[in-house]
């Protein structure tokens, strides 16, 4: 009795663990990220974020921005509005939607009339009573509220792979400096410095120049995306990538230029 009481409890346990086993494995094969989970592809939008634009087009926010002064704070939903710098080729002009996983997050604003920049308005979430969550659990607020859809951050690469951090107040690269672009499509690459001459047939004369020093260029989609330093200081916004025998070359414009030409209204959107 007590041997045939013993097999029953073993044969329970074995099936147990067989069960736990099954279920262990389920999980585990969906486990993988998806394109959904990257943090290129998820709210909140930052720099590094890969947009969709009329026409297919895909291009990289090169900053994200909150305005200040006059009106600013006039209500929540106000304040939580954020602004995103692009680059004008990547849209059609003032009324474009811009496009998040297949969702209509925004329209250009502003468009610069003499470089490759525009500015795009990104309202804010509103959640009138259940419970929001952007990107992560640490982001989930509860109740009616207002939140922001971009902060103040640029993707860089990390010891646990590309994650958003805080973007640190514009700059200009240093003589001799290493730094970075941060696109979509050829993700971060810290190996840019500086580059004097142009070559003759570039066709642009616009912005500065760069060379990368590990013969890695920019792609279709990484337009717009940010120029920072290693520690992600804003330095500017990528316009033109080189091709053929000039592919580790890049054209960008300064974010100097960039500000004073839609005014001081703007500043870097906080990073939360």
């Amino acid at each position: 009795m007590t041997s045939q009481h013993a097999d029953r409890t073993r044969r329970k346990a074995l099936c147990l663990m067989s069960i736990l086993m099954i279920v262990a494995a389920l999980v585990g094969s969906a486990t993988p990220a998806s394109a959904q989970d990257q943090v290129r592809a998820r709210f909140p939008i930052v720099a590094g974020t890969a947009l969709t634009l009329p026409g297919g087009h895909e291009c990289t926010v090169g900053a994200v921005l909150s305005r200040v002064g006059a009106g600013s704070l006039v209500s929540q939903y106000v304040a939580a509005t954020r602004y995103i710098v692009l680059a004008k080729h990547c849209s059609s002009g003032i009324g474009s939607n811009i496009g998040l996983n297949h969702e209509n997050v925004g329209s250009v604003v502003w468009v610069s009339e003499t470089n490759d920049v525009e500015l795009a308005v990104i309202p804010p979430y509103t959640s009138p009573a259940r419970r929001a969550c952007f990107g992560s659990i640490q982001s989930c607020f509860a109740g009616s509220a207002v939140e922001p859809r971009a902060t103040g951050k640029v993707v860089m690469s990390t010891r646990g792979g590309e994650r958003a951090v805080p973007m640190r107040p514009p700059g200009t690269p240093a003589p001799g400096e290493r730094f970075c672009t941060s696109g979509a499509e050829t993700g971060v690459n810290c190996n840019w410095v500086s580059e004097a001459s142009r070559p003759a047939n570039w066709g642009h004369t616009e912005g500065r120049m760069a060379r990368s020093t590990n013969a890695q260029g920019l792609d279709h989609g990484d337009s717009g995306g940010p120029v920072i330093s290693q520690d992600g200081r804003l330095y500017g916004i990528i316009q033109r990538a080189g091709l053929m025998e000039y592919l580790n070359f890049m054209q960008y414009i300064p974010i100097e230029q960039v500000l004073s030409q839609i005014g001081s209204q703007y500043t870097l959107a906080p990073a939360r």
